[in-house]
């Protein structure tokens, strides 16, 4: 088990470190929140084999190289799916369609020229809310330029 100057090293790297435990306290693992490809990588396994696809996302998100016991690796799996759930619950669909997917990659990528697809999951739904506020404030500049620029041209 890392100490706090190790766990505090890797929320520097990772961002948000997930403790995650089993129900009788005898495992204990850190794992960072998975990257948007990973989650895409995920989505696509889970359509053929959800045990190996849970257990896929567990083996990208663990930060150490211990051996777990399937159990264990199932469960902690399915803790990041429900995080997953929360950090994207501010969208319509918490499950949006793939081409979804990558028109938010796209006006991420247009709004703040980072690859998405690298990004945590967290950190992606928070850019893309950010991304999709900036597009209407721009849409509303611009509504407004036009009324201008038309109220000026007829009032004359």
């Amino acid at each position: 088990m890392p100490d706090k100057i190790a766990i505090q090293k890797l929320k520097e790297k990772y961002g948000t470190v997930l403790k995650l435990t089993s129900n009788d306290q005898s495992t204990t693992t850190y794992c960072k929140k998975p990257s948007f490809d990973t989650f895409l990588n995920y989505q696509n396994k889970y359509n053929d084999n959800p045990h190996e696809a849970i257990l896929f996302l567990f083996k990208e998100c663990v930060l150490d190289q211990e051996n777990y016991d399937d159990e264990f690796m199932l469960s902690a799996g399915n803790s990041i799916v429900e995080i997953i759930k929360k950090d994207s619950e501010f969208t319509i669909n918490a499950t949006p369609q793939k081409d979804e997917f990558k028109k938010s990659a796209a006006l991420i990528r247009a709004a703040f020229q980072v690859d998405p697809y690298q990004l945590a999951i967290d950190e992606f739904y928070k850019l893309l809310e950010e991304a999709l506020w900036l597009q209407k404030h721009t849409e509303k500049r611009m509504e407004n330029t036009l009324m201008t620029a038309f109220a000026q041209t007829f009032s004359n």
